[in-house]
């Protein structure tokens, strides 16, 4: 009698924040991980944690402007795990300048990275499971900045938008395979680098926009993943983690 696969998920952007969460409440699940970052050095430790002991988890080197790298990562993961059954779409690129400013370039890399390189990382895993005809979970992780306006950020808001149609496009093509694509939408998560770089006052008037008057943490996002990843018949949705923000 063959032995059971245990299920395998790719995280991009795992470092830090909410990809890490998503790995480490995955990992707790019993997942096998992959998770990566453009700098290998920040997943020296983080590979580390004890809430990967049970699993295996692989460090990967990834760069969303790069087809390459992207057909190299989603390779190795289906290698090394035998297959790949979640993918977590989480790296992104943001761009804080006045819309009058931004250059060709700017956009380039911001929309390239955020949306062109999430999509052919959903199509090579989409690919690999129709191949293989195995169930798949797709989780984009956008923003409210997708959702509603806020100055300076244009090209980032516009690259999340982007995504949270993509999702919708991705999941009525292929619901005849089974492979389920939905969006999660935080609002701005409190990270330790957000409470650096925002004072007091700046966090005051951003909460005050959200009705239950607190910050998501990365750890409701992760938890809205495993939720999705479990949902059998859930797809092409977007679920807003952002204390009602986006319900006003």
């Amino acid at each position: 009698m063959s032995k059971i696969r245990p299920r395998a998920a790719l995280i991009t952007g795992g470092s830090t924040g909410i990809g890490l969460s998503i790995a480490r409440v995955l990992a707790k699940e019993g997942l096998n991980i992959t998770i990566t970052s453009r700098d290998m050095n920040k997943l020296t430790n983080v590979v580390k944690h004890k809430d990967f002991k049970n699993i295996t988890v692989i460090p990967m080197e990834l760069e969303l402007l790069s087809k390459e790298s992207i057909n190299e990562v989603i390779q190795k993961s289906i290698d090394k795990f035998g297959g790949l059954d979640v993918l977590v779409n989480n790296a992104a690129t943001p761009l804080i300048k006045p819309a009058i400013n931004v250059s060709w370039d700017d956009w380039d890399i911001v929309v390239n990275s955020n949306l062109k390189g999430s999509y052919f990382m959903s199509t090579l895993f989409a690919d690999h499971c129709i191949t293989k005809k195995k169930n798949g979970s797709i989780i984009n992780i956008s923003s409210t900045h997708g959702l509603v306006g806020l100055a300076g950020r244009t090209v980032y808001g516009i690259s999340k938008g982007g995504m949270i149609q993509m999702t919708r496009m991705l999941a009525i093509e292929w619901a005849k395979d089974n492979i389920r694509v939905n969006t999660i939408s935080p609002a701005t998560v409190m990270t330790e680098s957000r409470q650096k770089s925002l004072d007091h006052s700046a966090r005051k008037n951003m909460l005050n926009r959200i009705p239950l008057g607190q910050f998501p943490e990365d750890v409701d996002v992760a938890d809205a993943a495993l939720f999705l990843v479990n949902s059998k018949n859930i797809t092409g949705q977007n679920i807003a983690v952002d204390g009602g923000l986006t319900a006003i």
